[in-house]
C-alpha cells in the first residue's frame, strides 16, 4: 500500500516540482504542524508530549475555463494517507466537484485545519466527523445565499472484497443577511444521511464515535463507543457565525440519530460556542464559495479567543460518556506562512462507567503553511 501511494504521489508531483518556481497554473503547497502538550496527572495521558501532528504535500493545477484539480497527501505518523483528490469546475455562481473530498455539512466539520482557531476543531464536531469519501457535489453561492449538496459512496477512499460499501449524502444551506466589507452574519443548517459500510462476514453495520478530547497529539481516546445493528444515521445541525473587523462569534448545535434494528434510536448530541478578539490586526477573512471562516488577512495579527464545548454520548441505556471543555487560545499570525498557537484547556469527563474526571492541558503549536 505504501509503495503504491508513493509511486502515485511522485508521478503526480514531478511536473509540479519542476515548475514550482514559476507563476504558472501548477503549484506545490503543504503544511507542517509541530505540537507540544503538557497534561495534568488526572488526564488520559499524564505526561508531556511533542509530535508532528500533521505534514502534507499538496498539488494544485488551475486549467482553462475554470477547471481546477487538487491532490493533498498526508504523511503524519509515518503513514501515507490521501486527504483530497478531486476535480472542480466553476461557472458563474455554480461549482461542481468529483473525487475524494469532504461533504459540506457544518462549519467545523468542513473547515480546513489550516484555518482552525484552536489546536483542534470543537470536540462535538470532531466526535461525529465522518471524514472524506468518494463522490460528487454541487455548490451554489452568491452574496446572501449558499447551498451545497453531495452524494458519496462508502466511508473511505478504497475497499477490498471483504467490505460492502454503504452510501451517504450531505446538504447544507446558509443565509447571509449581512455580508459587506468588515461585517458578516451567517446563519445555516445542514444534514448528513449515512448508511455505513459493512464487513461481508458480519451481519450488521457498525458506527463508532471517538475523539481525543482537545488535542491532536497521540493520546488515548477520551470518548469512544461502538454502536451495532445500525440501519442508518442522520446528523442535523444548526450553525451561526458573526464576523466584524476585530471580533468573531461562532456556534453550532449537532444532533445525531442512529437508527438501529431491534433497538431504540440512539440520539447523542453536541454543541459549542467560540469567539475571539483581534488584539492586533483588524480584518477577519471568509470564504464565500465554501461558506467558511478563514485566518485573519493581515500579517502580525494577534488573536485572543475562547471556546466552550459539550459532547454528550449518553442516551437512555446507552452510556457513551460526556465531555465538557473550556479552552482559551492566543494565536500570532506572523505572516501567511507561519502561525504560532498557545492553548490552555480544562476538560471534565464522565466515561462509560460513570467515572468523573477533570484535567488540564497546555499546548503550543508551530504551524507552517505554504
Amino acid at each position: 500500500m505504501y509503495y503504491k501511494w508513493r509511486g502515485f504521489l511522485l508521478a503526480f508531483l514531478f511536473p509540479i516540482i519542476v515548475s514550482a518556481n514559476t507563476d504558472g497554473p501548477v503549484k506545490l503547497g503543504g503544511r507542517l504542524f509541530i505540537d507540544g502538550g503538557l497534561f495534568t496527572k488526572n488526564s488520559y495521558s499524564a505526561h508531556a508530549k511533542a509530535e508532528i501532528t500533521d505534514v502534507r504535500l499538496t498539488g494544485k493545477i488551475t486549467l482553462p475555463d475554470e477547471w481546477y484539480t487538487k491532490i493533498d497527501v498526508g504523511f503524519a505518523g509515518n503513514k501515507v494517507s490521501l486527504k483530497d483528490a478531486f476535480v472542480q469546475k466553476k461557472w458563474g455562481n455554480n461549482n461542481f466537484r468529483i473525487g475524494y473530498m469532504l461533504g459540506m455539512c457544518c462549519i467545523e466539520q468542513s473547515a480546513s485545519t489550516n484555518d482552525y482557531v484552536f489546536m483542534t476543531g470543537a470536540n462535538a464536531a470532531e466526535t461525529f466527523y465522518l471524514g472524506r469519501r468518494v463522490g460528487v457535489s454541487y455548490t451554489f453561492s452568491q452574496n446572501k445565499y449558499y447551498c451545497s449538496a453531495g452524494v458519496f459512496c462508502g466511508d473511505g477512499a478504497e475497499y477490498d472484497d471483504k467490505v460492502l460499501p454503504g452510501y451517504n449524502a450531505t446538504l447544507r444551506g446558509v443565509f447571509r443577511p449581512l455580508n459587506e466589507a468588515g461585517k458578516l452574519l451567517h446563519l445555516g443548517v445542514g444534514g448528513l444521511f449515512r448508511r455505513p459500510d459493512r464487513e461481508k462476514e458480519q451481519k450488521d453495520r457498525l458506527v463508532t464515535f471517538s475523539s481525543n478530547g482537545v488535542t491532536g497529539l497521540s493520546v488515548p481516546s477520551v470518548l469512544d463507543i461502538e454502536i451495532n445493528n445500525v440501519k442508518h444515521t442522520f446528523q442535523w445541525n444548526l450553525e451561526a457565525l458573526y464576523l466584524s473587523r476585530r471580533f468573531f462569534l461562532q456556534g453550532e448545535y449537532l444532533n445525531m440519530n442512529v437508527q438501529r434494528a431491534q433497538a431504540a434510536c440512539y440520539r447523542p448530541w453536541g454543541a459549542y460556542i467560540q469567539g475571539g478578539f483581534l488584539i492586533k490586526g483588524n480584518f477577519f477573512n471568509y470564504d464565500e464559495w465554501d461558506a467558511l471562516p478563514l485566518t485573519p488577512k493581515e500579517s502580525k495579527s494577534l488573536l485572543l479567543s475562547g471556546r466552550i464545548n459539550v459532547t454528550n454520548l449518553n442516551d437512555g441505556p446507552v452510556k457513551g460518556g460526556m465531555q465538557q471543555d473550556i479552552t482559551v487560545g492566543l494565536n500570532y499570525y506572523m505572516n501567511k506562512f507561519l502561525i504560532l498557537k498557545l492553548n490552555g484547556s480544562v476538560v471534565w469527563t464522565k466515561d462509560m462507567e460513570e467515572v468523573k474526571r477533570s484535567f488540564g492541558v497546555l499546548q503550543a503549536r508551530l504551524q507552517v503553511r505554504f
